[in-house]
């Protein structure tokens, strides 16, 4: 009986925990007043599949033609379409995944 209410407490403190750290995730950016099941569908606090990018910024080569003056086109790239979160974080600061083998000069918004 006492395992089973230490189980019990220790599972509502975790939940507790979790659920206070996804309160305190906000968005910075452009993506601020978005609530948070816009990327996050059904309470799923993970990373959140291109296609999900894509059903607001339409498409990889709608994106492609907004950064075309950017030299190199960091969303015409020789790896194809990677996924968006490779390099771009509503909560942290974003990481040029290009820079992991090249060195550009490229700063991105956020850094």
């Amino acid at each position: 009986m006492m395992k089973q209410l230490f189980c019990a407490i220790a599972l509502a403190a975790t939940l507790g925990v979790g659920a206070a750290n996804a309160a305190e995730m906000k968005a910075m950016g452009p993506h601020a007043s978005l609530p948070c099941d816009t990327c996050h569908a059904g309470g799923k606090f993970v990373a959140p599949a291109k296609e999900t990018c894509l059903q607001c910024h339409q498409s990889y080569e709608a994106v492609a033609k907004r950064t075309e003056k950017m030299t190199p086109n960091p969303h015409s790239s020789h790896r194809g379409e990677p996924n968006c979160t490779n390099c771009h974080s509503m909560h942290a600061k974003p990481r040029f995944e290009c820079n992991d083998c090249h060195t550009f000069d490229i700063k991105m918004k956020g850094e």
